[in-house]
C-alpha cells in the first residue's frame, strides 16, 4: 500500500510517501520538509499568527500536490506539541479541512511517543537492539521511550523542544547564548527530569537511540568534521555534541550560517537549544554516545495506516 503522512510540527511541516504493508519496513519513496515556524515565544501558552497559519496552509497545499503525484492510497495528517499548546490550533485545522479537504488529527503526547516508537522499531539499523532508550527531539517537545525485548515499556512526552528552549532562553535569535542563559536552560531541562516519575526516565539505560531534526543536523555537521567524533554508521559521541554546542552557542546567527553550511536558516537559530537539551539527556542517562535513526513518527503512522486496511 502506498501512503502519505503529513507531520505538522512546531518548526517544520514534513511529508513521507512510502510503500508499506504493515509488517515490513516502510519503503520510502519521497521525504520532504518545509519550514513553517508555527511557534514564537517560550511561554506555556502560544497562539498561531495569521501569517504562520497562511504559511502552513501554503506548505500543506504544496506537499499535497507532491503526494498526489505518487498516487497514494491512504493519507494521514498529524499534529504535535505546537497544536497541543496553541489556543487557536482549531482555526488552522478548520481552514485545512475547508480549503484543502485535509483532516488533521492532534496527537496526544503518549500517542506521539507511541508512533515514534513504532517507527524506530522498524529501522533495520537498530534491529539488533532488544533493550534501549530512545529520544525524539523536535521543535516543540521531546519524547522519551523505554524499550525492553523490542516492546515499549514506558514513554514520556516533555515540552523541551529545540524551538521552545531557544525561544524561552535566547529570544534574540541573532545573538549568541549568554553563560547565564545556558545555565538557566540547563537547570530548566534538569527540573523536568527530576520531577518526572515516568519509568522511561527512572529505568537504567544501556543504549540510547535518537531521532529528530537536532540529531539529523548534528550528524551532518560531525560527519563533515573529521577531527570531531562523527561516525558513518550514525553513532554520535557526546564529546562531539558538547564541543559543538560550546562553539555554536557563542556565535551569532550569521556566524553559525557561515560556519556550518549544512545548517539551514530555519534550523540555525534553534539548533543550540536542541543541542543543549540533547546534552542534558545524555548526561542524565550517563551515555557517552547516541545512535541516530532516520526512522521517526511518520514511519510509525505509515505502519498504522497499512494495518488499518
Amino acid at each position: 500500500m502506498r501512503v502519505a503522512v503529513f507531520d505538522l510540527g512546531s518548526n517544520t511541516t514534513k511529508l513521507l510517501v512510502a510503500e508499506v504493508d504493515g509488517s515490513s519496513v516502510p519503503r520510502v519513496l519521497i521525504e520532504e520538509s518545509r519550514a513553517c515556524r508555527l511557534t514564537a515565544g517560550g511561554g506555556e501558552e502560544i497562539r498561531f499568527t495569521e501569517k504562520s497559519i497562511e504559511r502552513t496552509l501554503g506548505v500543506l497545499g504544496e506537499l499535497m500536490e507532491i503526494a498526489k503525484g505518487h498516487n497514494v492510497q491512504k493519507t494521514s495528517a498529524v499534529a504535535t506539541e505546537a497544536f497541543r499548546r496553541s489556543d487557536n490550533s482549531q482555526d488552522l485545522i478548520s481552514l485545512a479541512k475547508e480549503s484543502l479537504d485535509l483532516h488533521i488529527s492532534i496527537l496526544s503526547g503518549p500517542e506521539e511517543a507511541g508512533a515514534i516508537a513504532a517507527g524506530l522499531l522498524s529501522d533495520p539499523s537498530i534491529s539488533g537492539l532488544d533493550d534501549f532508550h530512545a529520544v525524539d527531539l523536535g521543535g516543540g517537545s521531546m519524547e522519551v521511550i523505554a524499550v525492553k525485548d523490542r516492546q515499549v515499556t514506558s514513554l514520556e512526552s516533555l515540552p523541551l523542544g529545540a524551538a521552545v528552549i531557544s525561544n524561552r532562553f535566547c529570544p534574540d535569535s541573532g545573538s549568541p547564548w549568554t553563560e547565564e542563559a545556558c545555565t538557566e536552560a540547563q537547570n530548566y531541562v534538569r527540573s523536568f527530569f527530576s520531577a518526572s516519575d515516568a519509568s522511561a526516565l527512572s529505568t537504567s539505560c544501556s543504549t540510547l537511540v535518537g531521532a529528530g531534526g537536532t540529531l539529523v543536523f548534528l550528524r551532518k555537521i560531525l560527519n563533515d568534521e573529521p577531527r570531531m567524533a562523527g561516525k558513518a554508521n550514525g553513532v554520535l559521541e557526546h564529546s562531539g555534541s558538547l564541543d559543538l554546542f560550546e562553539r555554536i552557542s557563542n556565535m551569532t546567527l550569521r556566524q553559525r550560517q557561515e560556519s556550518f553550511p549544512a545548517l539551514p536558516p530555519s534550523r540555525a537559530d534553534i539548533f543550540p537549544g536542541g543541542l543543549l537539551v540533547l546534552n542534558e539527556v545524555m548526561n542524565y542517562f550517563n551515555r557517552t554516545e547516541i545512535i541516530h535513526s532516520y526512522h521517526n513518527l511518520r514511519h510509525g503512522i505509515a505502519i498504522e495506516l497499512a494495518k488499518e486496511d
